[in-house]
């Protein structure tokens, strides 16, 4: 059990900002004694390198797209769920976030798949 503790002259409770940032980041099932935003920052980091690897690698086509659209959804979403505390907030922020970003990816990938030409 914690002791609560409080302002001597205003007699309100003094919480402290860092309470709930835990000091371990797990992911993909493994646990690292590292911050959350530590731990986020750096699969940020590594995504990133991985994109311009692979865009600098492979030529150009709809499946490089495809990868990098992923990649790209993947890494907004850490950043929302974490940096913008989303995964603390209700759950009808994660459906009015979702249906916008799942019609823009059906979207892009339609536009991805339509052939480039003139009527010229």
């Amino acid at each position: 059990m914690t002791d609560i503790e409080h302002n001597p002259d205003t007699g309100l409770q003094v919480v402290d900002p860092h309470d709930d940032h835990d000091e371990q980041f797990s992911f993909v099932g493994r646990t690292f004694p590292v911050p959350v935003y530590t731990g986020v920052f750096v699969v940020l980091g590594i995504t990133t390198l991985i994109e311009v690897a692979i865009s600098q690698i492979f030529e150009r086509s709809g499946l490089l797209i495809f990868l990098m659209l992923v990649l790209a959804v993947f890494k907004a979403g850490l950043v929302v769920w974490f940096y913008m505390h989303l995964n603390k907030d209700n759950r009808i922020f994660i459906a009015c976030l979702m249906i916008p970003v799942v019609l823009v990816i059906i979207a892009v990938l339609f536009l991805s798949l339509v052939p480039n030409f003139s009527y010229t």
